[in-house]
């Protein structure tokens, strides 16, 4: 055998000259491919940048405009008694009143010009003091008052300024049909193109009502200069060769991204000079390595270990990864967590010998980075890394997580030794200095620590808990220790989150969830009987936990959409165990489900093993849920209406656009929110507020569930108002359904 190797060597020597050649060709032919791929991959990044640009500009507008429209009505509403003493007098307003007025507002809001009265034929009524408007202006004034708002702003131009202008309807008690006149430099409008512009990019806000027509653009080079108040125009093969054009709402602008040809031939040049340079000195390798048997052997072991360094390895201090270190603190907690949890015989001395972890993460290192230089910065993170090999005993393992984020694994160290420990580090980071950098620089580290005991049972806790304890050590002022078993209140919180999350995990995996149900009562006329499901879980102690103790950590880290599963195919199994049940039942779904496209799919394959009849299942889905998830949410009500059920908007009423997004859910059923319920009987608002819900609902063809009845004066005054049904603790308690065992 130890021959062998050496005879296949001897073999590679007498590799002919061919087959040298025909190497050398086809690594050739993959650079190459590779240059264009990459070219190509780079022009993608360019694209997704281009697009990220036009989105951040588009909402930064857009929120500029709304700002302005708040605060010229503040501004009206402050000023109301000045500003209608000006329209009282029209023509007859003296100029000092006016100017007075002005100054006022051009205190009030950044980038005012002026501002005029526009009456109900869109007249200025104070124009012997303003002049007469410009015709662009005298055009937009014309279409808001037409249209009864500002739809279409555009930039308006005299020979020597530009303004754009905002229309508001006038405050004052005569002002039915008129409008505040503001005119506004552009100057932040021409700041934010300059703001988003990427190096290789070229920004224009142009008109498009008028194709090639450029209002302001980033070609502009002297930031003091007016260049920009001339309008200009491109013709229509240089506006197709823009690479992202998108439209501003409510505005006649479009903006439009350019990127340099100059630097895409650059790069396409860069890439085959880089891929011809790789290939000659590929080339001369192979030629040695087909010449030299030993150092074709050196070579290769050199490259094994370079990638094995690499997916290990920190490349910049030469410490653990995060995968590498993940990797060990798993194998630790595996190895001494799990069996100091499953030993009798452990007690609280042994459980400190398990080890310690520290997070240790740099106060405002990005001061550095951005201010100073990256290479001051790495050179801060190398030194960091020099001390705490120094400072850390051999067993330690030590890891760079994230650009300014250290973890330290001590699996000797005692957790009452722990936080001196911690202390060391946090003093020996503090002292680092940069000789070539001459400021007084001083970094310090908020440290969070965490024991490892039998409570731990992977290492994502880990990392989740010591994130807390880093972010308390932040708020409290940084550069400092923040030892996660401690008393404060941020931490207990998570720690019972962490406890919650591991109690649902081995719920599910012992069946030890609950379903209840509670009756949604009919409130005008008998009907076919209605429940909600509900979920409860208990604990391994066989105690009840209600929902509130475990479903919001659900929701947080993950495990919801399990339970929303097993809900489901509990309910109906339960269904298809009760032939004589004829009742219908609605079924909560988390927002995390709903924003699932496999969901769809999974529930239909449960209705078909379960032969469950769709017309008795109504998913309920919350507002809020349903408003963040908006597009999944129309995709999954809409292809499960098509196959027989019904949705019920739960908590309406809650959220700030409950109106406007109602018309985008198709739902069949309204869930009043129970805050404008429980008390409606001695709130006359709230009972106005359940009053127009019923108006909207019933407009719309949807029906009304009130949560939260708690008497029989409030369930006599929703069917007063028509509501279809109520649900509370008044008509019936949630009561005990299916658990584990009940259903085969």
């Amino acid at each position: 055998m130890k021959e062998a190797k050496p005879q296949q060597e001897i073999k590679a020597l007498k590799t002919s000259k061919r087959v040298v050649i025909l190497t050398s060709f086809l690594i050739f032919i993959l650079l190459i491919s590779q240059s264009f791929s990459a070219n190509q991959i780079h022009q993608s990044y360019q694209e997704s940048l281009m697009d990220s640009v036009t989105d951040r500009i588009l909402s930064d507008y857009q929120e500029y405009f709304t700002q302005l429209r708040l605060e010229i009505d503040l501004f009206q509403q402050t000023q109301l008694n000045a500003i209608t003493s000006l329209q009282s007098k029209g023509n007859k307003a003296s100029k000092e009143e006016y100017m007075k007025l002005l100054s006022t507002l051009r205190d009030d809001i950044d980038n005012t010009r002026l501002f005029a009265l526009i009456d109900q034929e869109g007249k200025g009524s104070l124009k012997h003091i303003t002049g007469n408007f410009l015709p662009d202006c005298e055009e937009e004034i014309a279409a808001t008052i037409l249209d009864g708002q500002q739809q279409k702003l555009f930039l308006h131009r005299s020979k020597s300024s530009i303004h754009f202008d905002l229309l508001q309807p006038l405050s004052t008690a005569n002002a039915e049909n008129s409008f505040l006149f503001v005119a506004f430099n552009p100057d932040i409008l021409n700041d934010l193109l300059k703001k988003y512009q990427l190096p290789h990019q070229q920004l224009f806000l142009m008109r498009v009502d008028s194709p090639g027509e450029i209002e302001l653009t980033t070609e502009t080079t002297d930031s003091k200069s007016n260049d920009f108040i001339s309008s200009d125009f491109i013709s229509t093969d240089e506006f197709h060769s823009f690479s992202f054009v998108k439209e501003i709402p409510n505005t006649r602008w479009q903006l439009a991204i350019r990127l340099s040809p100059e630097y895409s031939d650059n790069l396409y040049q860069q890439g085959l000079i880089k891929a011809v340079l790789i290939w000659l000195i590929l080339s001369a390798l192979i030629y040695l390595f087909y010449r030299q048997q030993k150092r074709r052997v050196q070579q290769q072991a050199q490259t094994e270990q370079a990638l094995a360094y690499v997916d290990n390895y920190d490349q910049l201090t030469g410490l653990a990864n995060r995968h590498n270190f993940d990797r060990q603190l798993s194998k630790h907690i595996e190895e001494n967590c799990f069996i100091a949890a499953d030993s009798a015989d452990v007690d609280e001395s042994q459980a400190n010998k398990v080890g310690v972890v520290m997070h240790i993460d740099l106060d405002k290192f990005q001061v550095i980075n951005n201010s100073i230089s990256y290479a001051i910065g790495d050179k801060f993170l190398h030194q960091i890394s020099i001390q705490l090999k120094a400072l850390l005993p051999e067993s330690a393992v030590i890891s760079r997580l994230g650009n300014d984020e250290f973890a330290v694994l001590l699996p000797q160290l005692l957790f009452s030794e722990a936080k001196d420990f911690a202390h060391k580090i946090r003093l020996s980071v503090q002292k680092i200095r940069i000789a070539e950098f001459k400021q007084d620089t001083n970094i310090t580290a908020s440290i969070g620590v965490i024991i490892l005991d039998h409570s731990i049972f992977d290492s994502q806790q880990v990392y989740s808990s010591l994130g807390q304890a880093v972010s308390l050590a932040k708020e409290k002022g940084r550069n400092r220790i923040q030892v996660y078993q401690s008393d404060d209140e941020q931490l207990r919180s998570h720690a019972k989150e962490m406890e919650a999350i591991h109690e649902v995990a081995e719920a599910l995996q012992e069946n030890r969830l609950l379903l209840y149900r509670q009756q949604i009562k009919s409130l005008n006329e008998d009907s076919i009987s209605h429940f909600e499901v509900l979920v409860r879980m208990r604990s391994a102690q066989g105690e009840l936990i209600p929902p509130v103790h475990f479903i919001p950590a659900a929701e947080k880290y993950g495990l919801i959409r399990q339970i929303d599963q097993w809900v489901i195919e509990h309910t109906f199994k339960m269904i298809a165990s009760s032939p004589r049940d004829s009742s219908s039942y609605s079924i909560n779904l988390s927002g995390v489900t709903l924003a699932d496209r496999d969901t769809f799919t999974q529930v239909v394959e449960l209705f078909e093993k379960y032969q469950v009849d769709t017309s008795r299942i109504c998913f309920e889905i919350t507002e809020t849920s349903a408003i963040a998830n908006i597009e999944s949410a129309l995709y999954f009500i809409n292809k499960m209406k098509d196959y027989g059920c019904k949705f019920s908007l739960d908590d309406f009423g809650s959220g700030l656009s409950s109106f406007s997004y109602l018309q985008r859910l198709p739902v069949d059923v309204l869930k009043i929110d129970g805050v404008f319920v429980k008390d409606m009987d001695t709130n006359e608002v709230n009972r106005v507020f359940v009053e127009n819900i019923k108006r909207t609902a019933e407009t719309m063809g949807i029906q009304t569930v009130a949560e939260f009845v708690e008497n029989a004066v409030i369930e006599s005054m929703l069917a007063e108002i028509g509501i279809d049904f109520g649900q509370g603790y008044h008509i019936h308690k949630p009561e005990p359904w299916y658990e584990t065992n009940t259903v085969n």
